[in-house]
């Protein structure tokens, strides 16, 4: 008489295959297997890559299984998360990871021109908004210190450095290549 069997777990909810179990015999009626709960005797499929055999209905079949790869919208260019049964093509995603600035063509990734300007000038104006905010901070000492006749001449040099170099910011957006500036680009501040 055989000591064990092997028989078939699965999942209680998806029914994907979890692997081979021990079936225990009956004490009281030989030859009769007492199968673990979520188990069948019926052996699995054997499932290719990004597959995995699920039992449902009382049999098995073989379904898509993309859970353990990074997956990337089309639509979003944000990472979508598989779930069993799911495919690129059901999610409209991709195995590629996008680039910045990610357009779907088609086929590949490929940088959105408008919206990559877009994010540097956006970027670009923010910083001689802060570049601007900061020298005003700077200079408002210096002009109340003239206002009232009491800047020294060492102040009032600061201050036209300042204001020079508020005027010298304020022009960046009519230079050509504004808004492609590097750090060199940008007017020296004054000590």
């Amino acid at each position: 008489m055989q000591d064990n069997k092997t028989v078939y777990d699965y999942h209680p909810q998806t029914g994907e295959y979890q692997g081979p179990i021990a079936a225990t015999p009956s004490p009281l009626e030989p030859g009769v297997w007492l199968l673990p709960a979520h188990s069948t005797e019926l052996q699995p499929p054997v499932a290719a890559e990004r597959q995995t055999a699920v039992f449902h209905d009382g049999g098995w079949t073989v379904a898509p299984d993309w859970r353990a790869v990074k997956l990337w919208s089309i639509e979003t260019a944000q990472s979508v998360q598989a779930r069993l049964g799911d495919t690129p093509d059901s999610l409209r995603a991709t195995l590629l990871q996008p680039c910045d600035f990610p357009v779907w063509d088609g086929k590949n990734w490929a940088i959105n021109k408008t919206a990559q300007a877009a994010a540097l000038a956006q970027k670009t104006d923010s910083e001689l908004k802060q570049r601007l905010a900061d020298a005003y901070a700077a200079r408002r000492p210096l002009e109340d210190a003239e206002s009232i006749g009491i800047a020294t001449a060492d102040e009032l040099q600061k201050l036209a450095a300042w204001k020079r170099y508020c005027v010298d910011l304020s022009r960046l957006p009519d230079l050509a290549m504004w808004p492609r500036l590097v750090e060199g680009d940008w007017p020296k501040q004054p000590a």
